[in-house]
């Protein structure tokens, strides 16, 4: 019996006389016969394609988490189906193309702004991009504090981790209704803080977007001047109206939440036809 270890490749040499050539054998005299640079080649490949597969598998939950919790009514929502008010000069068509940072989506209610956000953050996702869309309610109760019984359930807590994740690094990130979500006091100020902290997270990361509708007052109905609908008295009373929709962020968020969403930012002025029922009938007559 030697006393030193046999090397590897003359043991391989040894298996190779005493056994019939197979798969492991070839696998032992690969191993043998290999190079260190071999070696690290062949781990840099194994893990290149692990981490394509990662990646395609991410990408694959992503995709259908967007689509699952996506509003039924918003599934077919493209530029294609959207009428003139919804996409005033292309403002809205183009914007995912243009490269701006933010999109504030403002107007009377009913008049489709959410679908037009839809439309964006579809075609967003087909073109492969990581999309989150919330309504700002909902996703600031997801964020609120646990109740103090589940705050030891791991469940609960990772997956609200997984959300302030999410809200913070996705690529395009759509929040409905801004103004909306209840609250007052100690509530209303931890969800400005709360979307303090998520759109200066997105402010400084050059890869995220964000798109928020808002609503608005209706201009169509102000009192035009005698000498014409585009009259300048009309005009100015209508920038007034739009004006003061965005202003409200500044006023109920502050400052903070308002310049992070000035940033690079479009407006899509959404008006005209109301798709909704009237808010008041009378079912009786």
């Amino acid at each position: 019996m030697k006393d030193e270890m046999t090397p590897l490749a003359d043991a391989v040499a040894d298996f190779r006389k005493s056994t019939p050539r197979g798969p492991l054998a070839a696998a032992l005299e690969r191993v043998a016969n290999e190079t260190p640079e071999d070696a690290a080649a062949a781990l840099a490949a194994a893990d290149a394609e692990a981490l394509r597969q990662a990646a395609h598998e991410r990408a694959t939950f992503r995709r259908r988490r967007y689509e699952e919790t996506r509003p039924k009514a918003y599934t077919f929502a493209c530029y294609q189906n959207l009428l003139p008010q919804q996409d005033p000069d292309g403002r809205g068509s183009r914007w995912l193309d243009s490269g701006h940072k933010n999109a504030l989506i403002v107007g009377p209610s009913g008049h489709g702004k959410t679908h037009l956000a839809y439309a964006i953050g579809n075609d967003a996702v087909a073109r492969g991009m990581w999309v989150e869309a919330w309504t700002v309610s909902e996703l600031l109760q997801a964020l609120a504090p646990l109740p103090t019984h589940a705050r030891f359930d791991e469940v609960r807590s990772r997956r609200q981790e997984a959300t302030w994740d999410a809200v913070k690094e996705c690529e395009l990130l759509i929040l409905d209704d801004l103004g909306a979500e209840a609250g007052s006091g100690y509530v209303a100020d931890r969800n400005t803080e709360q979307l303090t902290e998520i759109l200066t997270a997105r402010d400084t990361n050059p890869a995220c977007r964000t798109i928020i509708t808002l609503n608005g007052d209706r201009t169509d109905h102000l009192t035009d001047d005698p000498r014409g609908p585009n009259s300048k008295s009309r005009q100015k009373k209508v920038t007034e109206v739009k004006a003061a929709a965005a202003n409200r962020i500044a006023e109920r968020y502050g400052a903070r939440v308002a310049t992070r969403l000035q940033n690079d930012m479009v407006g899509i002025w959404v008006e005209g036809a109301c798709f909704r029922q009237a808010a008041t009938w009378n079912p009786f007559s």
